[in-house]
């Protein structure tokens, strides 16, 4: 079946075409993707009261609202942030360590036919590396610019990739304004391990990306149903 659904997407491409030549969309992200349409419905897990719920099957999670999904992989419900009463179209997810959401297959399926836009967004912190590595995560940012993705085939995205120099983008910042934040707010044994530091970031301090954003926008065509949904990914760091 999984073949079937894929040729019957691809069929008018080649026939518009009429070539011989193998369509450039069998390869094997594509057919990997049709993996994600059927989501379990015996492994269900409540994250909210309003009929959203986050799925796992092997790598692949499943995000459901109403009767449409969203399919990523390596993601779990980011423990005590999600309040779909107060915040029904904000979903806070972790990736699971090692992995990233660059280049992943972004799937959005439903029972009728439906038009979505989708974007993305970065957000770098501060980081003092060690053991326990500490992740500044309510001081200073970097918030990357919206980016519209372009489908590979209609609700099928790549996520993006970012540059070295993209990753390490941060406000200007000098050593004694980070110093002072940690000796306030980390306590005098991690600002033992910057308190040396003439420059930042210096060791063991670095810029990388923590948070990702995914702003899924669109309309169910059958019901006329608006979808607006923002995924909050948080990146963790071992």
């Amino acid at each position: 079946m999984k073949t079937y659904y894929l040729m019957a997407a691809l069929l008018p491409a080649c026939c518009a075409c009429h070539s011989s030549a193998p369509p450039k969309q069998e390869r094997a992200v594509q057919i990997d993707t049709m993996e994600l349409v059927a989501p379990p419905a015996s492994q269900a897990t409540r994250v909210a009261s309003n009929e959203v719920s986050v799925a796992n099957t092997d790598s692949t999670t499943y995000i459901r609202f109403g009767s449409s999904y969203l399919s990523l992989d390596w993601l779990q419900p980011t423990p005590d942030h999600n309040d779909f009463e107060l915040h029904p179209d904000t979903i806070y997810l972790t990736l699971k360590h090692p992995h990233t959401l660059e280049g992943q297959m972004l799937t959005f399926t439903s029972p009728g036919n439906a038009k979505i836009s989708v974007s993305q967004r970065y957000e770098t912190s501060a980081i003092i590396d060690g053991n326990p590595i500490h992740v500044l995560r309510n001081w200073r940012h970097f918030k990357s610019d919206w980016e519209t993705l372009i489908p590979e085939a209609d609700n099928f995205f790549i996520c993006k990739k970012y540059t070295h120099e993209q990753k390490r983008q941060f406000p200007v910042t000098s050593p004694l304004e980070l110093q002072q934040y940690v000796f306030k707010h980390l306590g005098k044994d991690i600002y033992s391990k910057i308190a040396a530091i003439s420059s930042f970031p210096q060791a063991p301090c670095k810029v990388a990306i923590s948070r990702y954003y995914l702003k899924i926008s669109g309309m169910l065509q059958h019901s006329s149903e608006n979808i607006n949904k923002l995924l909050i990914i948080d990146v963790p760091f071992k």
